[in-house]
Parts: structure tokens; sequence; C-alpha cells
């Protein structure tokens, strides 16, 4: 195996610059925000809090550093291997299923991100935790212990990680396993909801895929095990939260975006399902 070039090697190969004062210009780059970071030592933890299919508008990276489990994602049944790991988008269902062991060790950050665009080519797909990744991996999780609230580095080392994923991302794909039941419903109602609260009632979702209402939610808690009427609501909470931490919309521009018809509808929801109001969520991490 080559050994990488140390930095004088390095050095010594740089050209002489064409012109001192034009150089490369990096392209947009989304810094992650309110970053968390957690593990798993035990199989039984991992569809904690809730059981059942998690939901929501927060990016998660998954980390597989010992033991395999099987990641349910939308339609698609990924075995994660130790060793590898998984980015789990945005309004992406997700649980675990049949881990090799009770015993484990698996990191989890998850983080907000305002164009997730960038990640759209890790969608159902795990990489390898390559040296390099590792190494990103560990100076990242040593700023988040390390580092102050205020500090930037945390947010620019998991950027540089999700830089180095990306790049394997170029690997050829490994294909999921077996789909599960009702393939493709989640996923249809999912993008469906997301172009705009105009066509994410039911009964537009039910013509836009060609059946009934009563079929499309009979479908629908088959594939997932809940109503598809709470399933949307859920979608417009998550989606308002998103809008709350990562746009200076206003309160009552953030209902409406979501589809609600009052702010008064949309706040008293949004304390139903998070125990607190709209503006202490978007306030929540300033104090």
């Amino acid at each position: 195996m080559t050994s990488k070039p140390d930095l004088t090697t390095l050095v010594n190969r740089l050209p002489q610059p064409p012109h001192p004062l034009m150089g490369r210009r990096p392209g947009a780059v989304a810094l992650p925000d309110n970053i968390v970071c957690f593990q798993r030592r035990a199989a039984s933890e991992l569809n904690r809090p809730r059981r059942g299919r998690a939901l929501h508008h927060r990016c998660v990276l998954i980390l597989a550093l010992r033991t395999a489990v099987t990641v349910c994602v939308d339609d698609r049944v990924l075995r994660l291997g130790a060793g590898e790991g998984l980015i789990v988008l945005p309004f992406q269902f997700h649980h675990y299923l049949h881990p090799q062991s009770e015993s484990m060790l698996w990191l989890f950050v998850t983080f907000d991100l305002a164009d997730t665009s960038q990640l759209a080519s890790l969608r159902f797909k795990p990489f390898p935790l390559t040296p390099p990744v590792q190494g990103v991996a560990t100076e990242f999780l040593a700023a988040y212990e390390q580092e102050g609230r205020e500090s930037d580095l945390p947010a620019l080392l998991l950027a540089l990680l999700l830089a180095r994923v990306r790049r394997l991302a170029r690997t050829p794909r490994r294909a999921p396993l077996e789909p599960e039941a009702s393939p493709g419903v989640v996923m249809q109602v999912n993008q469906l909801a997301q172009k705009g609260p105009e066509r994410s009632g039911i009964k537009q979702i039910a013509h836009t895929l060609g059946i009934s209402p009563s079929h499309l939610r009979a479908r629908f808690r088959a594939s997932c095990g809940v109503s598809i009427g709470r399933h949307l609501r859920r979608l417009r909470l998550e989606k308002a939260c998103g809008l709350l931490r990562l746009t200076p919309n206003r309160v009552s521009e953030v209902a409406e975006q979501c589809g609600f018809n009052s702010i008064y509808h949309f706040s008293r929801a949004f304390r139903a399902a998070y125990g607190i109001s709209p503006m202490q969520y978007r306030h929540a991490d300033k104090r």
C-alpha cells in the first residue's frame, strides 16, 4: 500500500502560481447548525425515545462503529455493518431492526442544514468509515466535547466530514435489500406534501396517485402504522421547526407556509406537539 505524502513532499510539489492574486474559489458552503451528538451502546435503545418509525426535519449522520443492524429508511431496507455509515435526510421515515447483538456502539449526529441538496447523492447509500473519515470524525467529536457553544469549529469540522463522505458517493452503490410492504407510498406522500400546502391534502394526494382517499388511508396505515392525517400534520410541524430555525420569517409567515389557517391554530398545534411555543422554540438555544 502506498503511503500518503508528508507535508514537506506536498510543499515541494507546489508549482509557482500563474497569478499571485488569482487562486481557487470555494463553492457555496452551507454550515450545519444546531448540532446534537449522542451514542447508542445497546440495540434496545435504537428506536427510542418513541417506538416505531422516526421522522423529523433534521439530517442524521450515523457512524456504526460496532455491530451490524438493519436500517429501514422510507421503503428501503439497508444492512449497516460495523465500519459503515449512513445519512438519513430530512422527512425520511427510519427505524432499526435485527441487530447482530445487543451490545453495540453507534454514533448519531443530528443537525439542521439550510441546503440539503448537497447531500442528495448520499440518499440510501451506506459508505465505509475510511481512515480519512474516521480522522475527521475524531477531530469533530473532540471539538464538540471541548469547544464552547459559540465556537464555529464543530460546525466547520462537521462540514468537512460531510465533504469527505460525499467523495465516497462516487463509489458504486450497494443495492438495498428487499423493499418493505407497500413500496413507494410513504415516499410519494412525502414528496407531494413537501411541494406545498395546496397539494398536501389527503384528497389532493389520492387524486395525484390515482387512488381513492380511503384506499390511500388504508395503504398508508399498513405501510407505517400511523394514519396519513396524523403523518401530514407532523410533516407540517416538522417543516415549521426547520423554518423557525433556519429562516428569519415571522411566525405568522411560517404558519401560512406550512398550511395552517391561523397563527392561533398553528401555535396550539405546535405547543401540543413540542411542549413550547413556536417563538420559544426559535430562541431555545439563545438563552
